[in-house]
């Protein structure tokens, strides 16, 4: 990707989402049960500033989607929901609070698949730090260009995603983030190989560029665990 057309693609995303960061944009996805899905930007998970569950800090909760029958959409907007909850403290109470909050939100049905994706995203959350654990990364890994082992950690991670909550899911959710971090190996292995990308910009939006793509190495290899630690 060029960096003068992927700053562009930053600068609007980072109107339609709370990440600290920028993300790039969605890849191509069909729509969800027969209706067209409100695309949102995705970005590493421990990149967000989380709202306390009630709206806190960041307001307004995101609208959740559904469709001409009152079904659920599974896009952005209830994996951005979801976080706020999962992925914000609480304890034991949080998934309980999360599924008060989609019952009062949606219609049965739909609260009930919601309440169901939540169940089996609560999974993935445990299960990724698990996992993740078991690579034995350190703080200097991505800083050291550990490329093949960050690779081999992004395979396993999605391998776990799609087993987890469907590759329906795993595409709407996490294929900007996914796409972002394979863009960042892309560079990092260019560059190891005396062929860095071209760079069309001005430096210092290349050296921002840089830095975001450091920033989607250091967060591969960050746990939830961290990211609700710390709100």
């Amino acid at each position: 990707m060029k960096v003068a057309a992927a700053y562009t693609a930053l600068a609007a995303a980072a109107l339609l989402t709370v990440w600290a960061w920028r993300a790039t944009p969605a890849p191509e996805r069909p729509p969800a049960d027969g209706a067209a899905v409100r695309a949102s930007p995705g970005a590493p998970h421990t990149a967000r500033h989380l709202p306390d569950a009630d709206g806190g800090r960041a307001g307004v909760m995101p609208e959740l989607s559904l469709t001409d029958n009152q079904e659920l959409i599974a896009d952005f907007a209830l994996h951005d929901v979801m976080d706020r909850f999962l992925l914000n403290g609480g304890g034991a109470g949080r998934m309980q609070a999360l599924a008060d909050y989609l019952r009062r939100t949606l219609p049965a049905a739909a609260a009930a698949n919601a309440i169901q994706i939540a169940a089996s995203y609560q999974a993935y959350l445990a299960a990724h730090d698990e996992l993740l654990a078991a690579q034995r990364f350190t703080s200097n890994d991505a800083a050291s260009q550990d490329l093949n082992r960050i690779n081999s950690w992004r395979q396993q991670r999605q391998q776990l995603r799609i087993r987890t909550l469907g590759e329906r899911i795993t595409l709407e959710w996490f294929g900007n983030e996914d796409a972002y971090l394979g863009q960042a190996l892309d560079e990092r292995r260019q560059r190891s190989e005396g062929n860095p990308p071209a760079a069309d910009a001005a430096p210092e939006d290349q050296a921002a560029h840089d830095q975001h793509m450091q920033q989607a190495l250091n967060q591969a290899i960050a746990s939830y665990q961290r990211a609700a630690s710390a709100n």
